[in-house]
């Protein structure tokens, strides 16, 4: 059992637990005062130990088991027969086998690698089985994370091409109120011409030219249209500068030493005017009319920058 005084073929037997206790007792105390042995056995201790973790729910199979109780059925009967008479041996060398307990150790370990590497084939299946899964499972998720991914670019160019038509469709709208405010004025401006000219070229009008004084500028002349019995009068003035900021032209009617303002008189760019208003009462009880430049807030009476003016 010894080599080189090393009990290393005891070591094994000796961590199982089949040693007697006189042989035990030595490999103990050799293992005490060797620490390469101990370290052997310590190895040994080791294996022993997870064999049984490592084996887990694995069952041998009947082929392997029946052998296995076969060889220790035909080992105990090998130990039942007879000793035979006493011959006088020679000493074993020490490259010796075991004897009483190699069957047995052999035996077990040999049911203890089957069990070991069965679960072992069992555990790395299972292993392989689980790392087939995750890689799925990851091509599954990258898949899922790139349709996520397309689906957010799309909604965020969706969003954009809404946005802008909101824009454009605001803008439209925009666009479409000033067009129906230039038509209405149009309309107004139509309106007022077609009134202008009817009234213009009514029998019953009579119109007066206004004469003009050295506040209106050269060729600037102003033709009032009324009718005898009604409040309508008419305005038409050529060649008349725009007022400037802070004041506007006003168109006054005096009856009595009393003027009365009855309405402001806007010059566009070029110089034309149209004003169409209606008197508090009939033209025929008026004796004047005159057009002052005067103030915004001067409402009371005319200024004295009169621009045209004549008796009625």
């Amino acid at each position: 059992m010894l080599n080189n005084d090393h009990p290393i073929e005891s070591i094994p037997a000796f961590v199982l637990g089949a040693l007697d206790a006189d042989e035990a007792a030595r490999v103990a105390a050799h293992l005490a005062a060797c620490p390469s042995c101990r370290a052997e056995a310590e190895s040994f201790r080791t294996v022993v130990g997870m064999l049984p973790y490592a084996a887990g729910a694995a069952e041998p199979p009947a082929r392997v088991k029946r052998q296995l109780f076969a060889r220790i059925a035909a080992t105990s009967a090998e130990s039942a027969v007879p000793a035979a008479p006493e011959r006088p041996v020679t000493p074993p060398s020490h490259s010796a086998k075991p004897v009483r307990w190699a069957v047995p150790v052999m035996a077990l370990s040999l049911a203890l690698a089957l069990g070991f590497g069965a679960a072992t084939f069992e555990a790395r299946a299972q292993a392989d089985r689980l790392a087939m899964e995750l890689a799925t499972s990851r091509q599954t998720l990258g898949l899922v994370e790139t349709q996520l991914a397309e689906s957010r670019q799309s909604g965020a160019e969706v969003a954009a091409r809404l946005m802008a038509s909101q824009q454009q469709l605001a803008h439209t709208q925009a666009q479409l109120a000033e067009s129906q405010r230039e038509v209405l004025a149009l309309q107004e401006a139509g309106q007022q011409g077609e009134q202008f000219v009817s009234f213009i070229a009514a029998p019953q009008t009579v119109s007066r030219t206004l004469g003009t004084t050295g506040q209106a500028p050269d060729k600037a002349s102003a033709r009032v249209f009324m009718q005898p019995g009604h409040n309508r009068l008419v305005v038409l003035i050529h060649g008349l500068h725009t007022a400037e900021p802070g004041k506007v032209y006003r168109l006054w009617l005096a009856r009595d030493n009393q003027a009365v303002a009855i309405g402001t008189i806007t010059v566009d760019e070029d110089g034309i005017a149209e004003l169409a208003v209606d008197a508090p009462e009939p033209m025929d009880t008026y004796d004047q009319v005159m057009i002052t430049l005067d103030a915004m807030d001067m409402t009371t009476r005319p200024s004295d920058e009169v621009i045209f003016e004549a008796n009625l």
